[in-house]
């Protein structure tokens, strides 16, 4: 399982030839976060795995690989769509927070590639992110409905029950829901600024004058700061 593990986790850092090849050596079966398709499924079907695996732990789809009861057989894709039109038919069914890449792997007549010689494979990398799920298809399709909720279970993807709802709102609990990333960072520091202008001086010298307005300043700085410490990770910095 190690092993197997590891080959999975340098296949989804750079999905290549070579990460391909060990990982079809390692595994034997599907797994949560493996899906293997003998062939480019319809694009319906290929956005509920998508979106099942995004709900889950994220994972990887190889096309061009076939489960059969002596393990898995690389035989490569007959049919081979072109990677942006094949994204183009998925952006029908998959939300745009959903994060994914599809990879060509095209391999020549080399001896070193042993049975992937010749052979095209396509690799569907699924990027977990826990602040957007649970992910919906935004159309439906004659399998599913937009409020149908998908995620990954016994190596397979399947309609979520109450206790998957559970589990996959629980991780979005647990990530840090006030994250700033760099982009947001400017504005909370200009939003802040605004609020620390009221707090000078001469305002404070005639708050007498509006005693709530200035409270109200004074209470919504020291919650913005509280805001981007918790956002930044250093509220428990010194």
């Amino acid at each position: 399982m190690k092993g197997i593990k590891e080959n999975f986790a340098k296949l989804f850092d750079d999905p290549n030839r070579v990460t391909l090849k060990d990982s079809l050596n390692n595994l034997t079966t599907e797994y949560d976060d493996f899906e293997f398709k003998e062939i480019e499924i319809k694009d319906y079907i290929l956005a509920k795995h998508i979106i099942g695996m995004a709900n889950t732990n994220g994972g990887i789809i190889i096309l061009g690989v076939k489960e059969t009861e002596n393990g898995l057989k690389p035989c490569g894709l007959e049919s081979n769509t072109d990677t942006t039109d094949m994204k183009k038919q998925l952006a029908k069914y998959l939300p745009h927070e959903l994060s994914y890449e599809i990879y060509q792997i095209d391999y020549n007549e080399r001896d070193e590639w042993d049975n992937l010689k010749n052979k095209s494979f396509k690799i569907i990398k699924i990027e977990f992110t826990p602040e957007y799920i649970p992910f919906l298809p935004i159309k439906e399709s004659t399998e599913y409905k937009r409020t149908d909720i998908f995620c990954r279970k016994n190596s397979s993807t399947t309609r979520c029950e109450y206790d998957d709802l559970q589990d996959i709102f629980n991780k979005r609990k647990s990530i840090n829901r006030y994250r700033i990333t760099a982009l947001t960072l400017r504005n909370e520091l200009e939003e802040l600024k605004i609020l620390s202008s009221y707090n000078t001086v001469l305002n404070q010298a005639f708050n007498f004058l509006n005693p709530s307005f200035f409270k109200t300043v004074k209470d919504l700085e020291r919650r913005k700061i509280k805001y981007i410490e918790q956002g930044l990770n250093i509220e428990d910095i010194d």
